[in-house]
């Protein structure tokens, strides 16, 4: 067997010079990334390193074959030392063989290191500030393996650098969708989520968006009937607003409900805080939505809540497949990575973000660039 190692510019030129010397029969043993000499070889396309091996060549093996009677014939005649002879010779290229690829896959783990780019300061600089933001780790590194392939992390590009960085995160977050205030059919809006994210009030910011802003005809239903407080405050609104609203006590109360708002152009459904890691209380949230036709549903998620915690809700959550996600509390928060990690774990549509606890006006459409500027660290006005 012939071994031999080839340096080439990329792997198509390797293959051509394996094949042009060791021919269509040669099997790659070993290939990897290699950096190129000199100083600035950090900014160039790294080489490529290939091993490969052949066993004897074909007019070899056809001898062989031919003559493989003839060797048996003679085998009688051959003396035993020169056949020791031929087995140590064979031994000991396999030994070399074995030693050649040995050596080769240390000095690989051995340059590891020097395969992966080095990471500048700028680099790490912005690394860390996204991980500060909340984003999870493994989507901080898929954000910066883009960023760095797309602009050099030096001083004099930061500017650039902070732009990719915002870009690629604002497609991530994708457009948003809203609710179709102008559509002829009645929208029937379910709010959902754990407890304490503050789904009445972002429900009562809905109304007056809906009802003042866009002079629409509302109806409120809530089925929070566990909190005294939380079926108070809705009336309350809903005497501010002069938007009628129903309290439901059973989940198939909220056909009759609906029925009664049949001439309303929106209909928003307040449902009870529950834990999200009680699945009897999540069965009654539910029952509550199978009783309603096509219902346009919002998971709403506080912009504090901690990643696995937002892991775990979202868990709780799946057999609900089509929602929205709605996010509250952004003015409360420490960054805002975690709509970014909510929006690639479930692949769902952003909405709605809230920023404050006054009705109506703290409550706005989601923005991708807005939020994306936010988080590498630059304030939109």
């Amino acid at each position: 067997m012939k071994v031999k190692r080839y340096i080439a510019n990329d792997a198509q030129e390797a293959m051509l010079k394996v094949k042009a010397e060791l021919g269509a029969n040669a099997v790659i043993l070993h290939s990897r990334k290699i950096k190129r000499p000199g100083l600035l070889s950090f900014l160039k396309k790294p080489l490529i390193e290939m091993v490969a091996a052949v066993e004897e060549n074909e007019k070899e093996k056809r001898y062989n074959i031919k003559n493989e009677k003839s060797e048996k014939n003679e085998k009688k005649h051959v003396n035993k030392p020169e056949e020791s002879y031929k087995i140590d010779e064979l031994k000991q290229q396999v030994g070399n063989i074995e030693s050649l690829l040995n050596s080769f896959i240390d000095k690989m783990d051995e340059s590891k290191e020097l395969e992966e780019p080095k990471r500048s300061a700028l680099f790490d600089r912005y690394y860390n500030h996204l991980v500060e933001s909340n984003i999870e780790k493994s989507i901080v590194e898929k954000i910066m393996n883009i960023a760095r392939k797309q602009v050099s992390f030096s001083g004099e590009n930061e500017e650039v650098i902070a732009k990719a960085i915002k870009i690629i995160i604002r497609e991530y977050l994708a457009t948003p969708n809203i609710i179709n205030e102008d559509s002829k059919e009645q929208k029937r809006i379910v709010l959902v989520g754990p407890t304490g994210v503050g789904k009445t009030t972002t429900l009562a910011k809905l109304a007056a968006k809906f009802a003042i802003g866009k002079n629409k005809s509302v109806g409120l239903i809530t089925a929070d009937t566990y909190r005294i407080a939380a079926v108070e405050q809705l009336r309350t609104y809903s005497e501010i607003l002069d938007v009628p609203i129903k309290v439901i006590y059973e989940p198939e109360e909220i056909q009759e409900a609906i029925e009664a708002f049949k001439d309303k152009d929106i209909i928003l459904i307040d449902t009870a805080g529950r834990n999200h890691r009680s699945i009897e209380q999540l069965e009654e949230v539910k029952e509550l939505i199978s009783y309603i036709n096509n219902p346009d549903i919002f998971l709403v998620i506080s912009a504090t809540t901690g990643y696995k915690d937002i892991i775990s809700i979202i868990k709780s959550y799946d057999f609900i497949k089509d929602y929205h996600l709605l996010f509250t509390k952004l003015d409360e928060a420490s960054g805002l990575g975690n709509i970014l990690n909510a929006k690639i774990l479930t692949n769902k549509k952003l909405s709605y973000v809230t920023t404050g606890q006054s009705v109506p006006d703290d409550i706005e459409n989601a923005n991708s660039e807005k939020i994306a500027n936010i988080i590498v660290g630059e304030s939109h006005e």
